[in-house]
């Protein structure tokens, strides 16, 4: 990596961290009774599953409206990275029938209960709920994934320059794009929905990015209307995650994922532009016979033939990929 390189992308990511984790945390100024709760989701399996949420004080902003200006788009983003956690506030967590678990937020206002094991598929429901008399905060229903244990194929997919065109491989203008976009201004690669909606059908899928979690609601809602299929989103806790490190970050959640679900054959989906090549051959080397097919977005002016493409499906445009598996 160029020093520039490595230079913009400590910027980048050293003002996000800023923003989420220091910078603008309002909780002293907000020291109301009234909360909001995120539920990120999760999914479960029979050996492993987690499920991800957030709680805050105050009240959510108002979600973005399409065709504002840049300067409110960069006034969004800030508020999306505006840490306002209720920390150490008890959550009880209704799976289904089952008796509530009671978990309670961290110092960054997360709720994680894991692992989740002995559900039923497709899908269990959820209700989040705040067990803290000195808290409002409305009570939280979704549905998390459930997936068997049968042989079967599954995805997995990074999402910068692999599904959308953020210019991951300019630090710089990702920076830009990152502060200036909101849910309405992304924009993916002409045929990724499509085909991961086909290649998907009846499969596990999970979205792995290094983007943050106030990032979250800013990517589901654009795949909702995109027409991408419904998965699980990992992302990034700035707080807790390594900071630049993609490879350890993408590593801990892709190889946790593969060993929750040992009996699933993957389809890999990444992009030249990061470690995506290098963490699926890692994989593929530990785990050879799980691996169906590594796909790869060339978005570098590499050779398609390099050696770090080795064994893998190196495409240009999604209209190159099948939507069907193939060997």
């Amino acid at each position: 990596m160029s020093p520039r390189r490595y230079a913009a992308r400590c910027l980048f990511f050293g003002v996000l961290w800023t923003l989420s984790a220091f910078g603008c945390d309002r909780s002293a100024a907000l020291a109301g009774s009234t909360g909001w709760m995120e539920f990120f989701g999760g999914f479960a399996s029979p050996h492993d599953g987690v499920l991800l949420g957030r709680i805050h004080r105050g009240t959510p902003d108002a979600a973005p409206q399409p065709g504002k200006s840049r300067v409110r788009r960069v006034l969004e983003t800030l508020e999306s990275l505006e840490a306002d956690p209720l920390r150490g506030t008890a959550v009880s967590v209704h799976l289904g029938d089952r008796p509530p678990v009671r978990v309670r937020s961290n110092d960054r206002g997360y709720i994680e209960l894991s692992p989740l094991v002995g559900l039923a598929p497709p899908q269990v429901a959820v209700k989040l709920q705040v067990d803290d008399a000195r808290y409002h905060v409305p009570a939280l229903e979704g549905v998390l994934p459930v997936y068997d244990n049968e042989p079967g194929l599954a995805v997995i997919s990074d999402i910068d320059d692999t599904l959308l065109d953020t210019g991951v491989i300019d630090k710089l203008k990702m920076a830009e794009k990152a502060v200036t976009r909101s849910t309405w201004e992304l924009q993916a690669f002409a045929g990724a929905a499509d085909t991961l909606q086909a290649l998907s059908r009846g499969r596990p899928i999970f979205y792995v990015s290094g983007s943050p979690w106030g990032f979250y609601d800013r990517i589901r809602g654009y795949f909702q209307r995109s027409g991408f299929p419904a998965g699980t989103f990992l992302l990034k806790r700035f707080s807790s995650d390594p900071l630049v490190d993609q490879m350890a970050f993408k590593w801990a959640h892709i190889t946790r994922v593969v060993a929750a679900l040992p009996q699933k054959r993957w389809l890999l989906f990444g992009d030249s532009g990061e470690k995506d090549p290098e963490i699926y051959a890692r994989l593929r080397t530990q785990h050879p016979e799980r691996i169906e097919a590594i796909y790869i977005h060339l978005v570098t002016p590499e050779d398609p033939q390099s050696s770090r493409f080795s064994g893998m499906r190196v495409f240009r445009d999604w209209a190159q990929v099948p939507r069907e598996p193939t060997h």
